[in-house]
């Protein structure tokens, strides 16, 4: 029910990453949070940053640029978490995302989204949902349900 409520909205939530301009669906964007030191979990990925306390709940936190082959930089005050939500399983599920900065609210409408491009073999674009331009510059939408590996979605859920 909630994936089909956040499909029939066309706004989204931009943010920065690496100097590149991304967005999801404002229906996955639950909070946003300055950024925390994390209690780091033992033998995870170099991205996955560690978990937080968010009003009692275990909250997993991945670096955004880390995830996403962005280099790594020195955090900045505009440095934040994106709390998101997703189905897996069935289930709703939060995730945080560390990210450069947020940007604003823009409403694209469904022929405003071109197709991710297809760049060859090896090269996943599974988790981009589109395309879509702002001011002259290219935004990628991500598919939040896609972004994370079946390994990884296998860490939150012995996390969460």
């Amino acid at each position: 029910m909630a994936a089909e409520i956040i499909q029939g909205i066309n706004s989204y939530f931009t943010f920065k990453l690496g100097g590149e301009l991304l967005a999801v669906n404002v229906g996955h964007v639950t909070k946003i949070l300055e950024l925390t030191e994390t209690t780091k979990v033992p033998n995870s990925p170099r991205y996955f940053k560690g978990i937080i306390n968010l009003f009692g709940e275990v909250l997993p936190v991945f670096d955004g640029r880390l995830k996403f082959g962005f280099p790594e930089i020195e955090n900045t005050r505009n440095t934040c978490i994106l709390v998101l939500v997703f189905e897996l399983d069935g289930q709703p599920v939060s995730s945080g995302i560390i990210v450069d900065s947020v940007e604003k609210v823009v409403i694209f409408e469904s022929d405003q989204i071109k197709p991710a491009p297809t760049v060859g073999k090896g090269f996943n674009t599974e988790f981009i949902h589109g395309i879509a331009t702002l001011n002259d510059e290219f935004v990628i939408i991500l598919n939040i349900e896609k972004i994370f590996s079946e390994e990884e979605i296998s860490l939150i859920n012995t996390i969460v």
